[in-house]
């Protein structure tokens, strides 16, 4: 993720955005549920993949090219036997 709001520098600057209350609650909602630290840091990556493009290692890549494989080839579970073989909550 991106850098924390506490490692900014003299040379950040500071811009205004005017977005509908609903827009401002989805952005809320995305950026707490996907583990960010705030509203900011969320919305520097946002604007940086806008920007540059997302940008993901190598590692990352193939494991999506692994995922789509076997999607392709029907050799998926359901989330709740996901979280039952990995015992993990919703």
């Amino acid at each position: 993720m991106a850098q924390s709001d506490a490692a900014s520098d003299e040379n950040d600057a500071n811009i205004t955005l005017r977005l509908s209350e609903d827009f401002l609650a989805e952005i809320d909602e995305t950026w707490q549920g996907r583990g960010y630290a705030s509203r900011s840091e969320f919305m520097r990556e946002a604007l940086r993949d806008a920007v540059h493009g997302t940008r993901l290692s190598k590692r990352a890549l193939a494991d999506v090219l692994t995922s789509e494989q076997q999607f392709d080839d029907g050799d998926t579970v359901s989330a709740e036997e996901a979280r039952e073989r990995f015992g993990t909550d919703e």
